[in-house]
C-alpha cells in the first residue's frame, strides 16, 4: 500500500490491503488523507495558496542549484575519501524579481580534482543575498558545506550560501499528490504528474548514475574528442533539466504562469 512513512504496513496489519478501501474522511493523517483521496478520486490534490505562502519567504534573486557528484569507491584525487561525493558538475537557474532568469553551469571532464573550479564558480555565480532552491535541499547544503571546508579560499561565501539554502521537496509534499506519484516525492515521479513535457526519457542521460557514467567517461584519456563533446553536451541537458524542472514546478504549484520552451 503507497503510504508514506510506514502507514501502508499499519494499515496492512489490521487487514486493509488497498488504498480504495480506506474512507479519507476518517484518517487522522492528513498527507494519509490527501493520498487516499486523491487516489480514489483520480483527481490530484493541489493546494495553490499554501504553497504559495510556503514559498513566500524565498527572497529574490533565487537561485535553483543541482549538482551532479561522483563517489568512486578508489579515490580520483588527492584528498579524497572512497565513496565521498566529488561535485563535477552543477546547474543554476538565476531567477530575478522580474521574473528575468538566466542561466549558469559547471562542468569538469578534463580529470582534474573538480573541487577548486566548482568552488570559486559557485562564489562567483551566486550572489551573496540570493535564496538557494534545491530539491531534497539537504544534499545540495552539503556538498556546499564540504567544498568550503576543502577549497578554504570559499570557506566563507560557501557556508554562508549552504545557510541560505532552501528546500523544494516540502512546498511539493504538502501541497500536491497525483496518483500516479505512486506514494513518492522524488521530483522524477512529480514532474510526469504536473510537467509531463519535462520528462527526463528523452535525453540521452536519464538519472544520476548515468550522469556518473558518463563523466568517467568524458573523463578517460581513451574517449575520443567526439565522443567527449557528445558526453558534455549530454551531462550539460541533463543538469539543466533538474534546475529548470524545479523552476516548472514551482511555479505549477503556486498556478503561476511558465515559459517551458526556452529554458528546458
Amino acid at each position: 500500500m503507497l503510504l508514506p512513512d510506514g502507514g501502508g504496513r499499519k494499515w496492512a496489519r489490521k487487514g486493509v490491503c488497498h488504498l480504495l478501501e480506506l474512507d479519507p474522511a476518517t484518517m487522522t493523517k492528513p498527507r494519509e488523507a490527501r493520498i487516499v483521496a486523491a487516489t480514489q478520486s483520480g483527481k490530484p490534490y493541489h493546494d495553490t495558496q499554501g504553497a504559495r505562502r510556503a514559498m513566500a519567504s524565498w527572497r529574490w534573486p533565487r537561485a535553483w542549484l543541482d549538482f551532479e557528484t561522483i563517489a568512486a569507491s578508489v579515490p580520483l584525487w588527492a584528498g579524497t575519501k572512497p565513496y565521498q561525493q566529488v561535485p563535477f558538475q552543477f546547474s543554476l537557474h538565476l531567477e530575478q524579481t522580474d521574473g528575468t532568469m538566466t542561466h549558469h553551469q559547471y562542468l569538469c571532464v578534463d580529470g582534474s580534482d573538480p573541487r577548486p573550479g566548482c568552488a570559486e564558480a559557485l562564489a562567483r555565480t551566486i550572489p551573496p543575498n540570493a535564496t538557494i532552491i534545491a530539491y531534497n535541499a539537504g544534499f545540495e547544503r552539503a556538498i556546499l558545506r564540504a567544498l568550503a571546508r576543502q577549497v578554504p579560499e570559499f570557506e566563507a561565501p560557501l557556508m554562508a550560501r549552504a545557510e541560505r539554502t532552501v528546500d523544494l521537496l516540502p512546498v511539493t509534499r504538502n501541497h500536491w499528490y497525483h496518483r500516479e506519484q505512486r506514494g513518492s516525492w522524488s521530483i522524477k515521479a512529480v514532474l510526469p504528474t504536473i510537467a509531463p513535457e519535462l520528462a527526463y526519457t528523452q535525453l540521452a542521460v536519464q538519472d544520476g548514475a548515468m550522469a556518473q557514467d558518463s563523466f568517467l567517461e568524458a573523463s578517460s584519456p581513451d574517449t575520443s574528442p567526439e565522443r567527449r563533446h557528445a558526453l558534455e553536451e549530454a551531462l550539460r541537458a541533463y543538469c539543466t533539466r533538474d534546475t529548470w524542472a524545479m523552476v516548472i514546478l514551482a511555479r505549477r504549484l503556486a498556478g503561476s504562469p511558465d515559459e517551458t520552451a526556452s529554458n528546458g
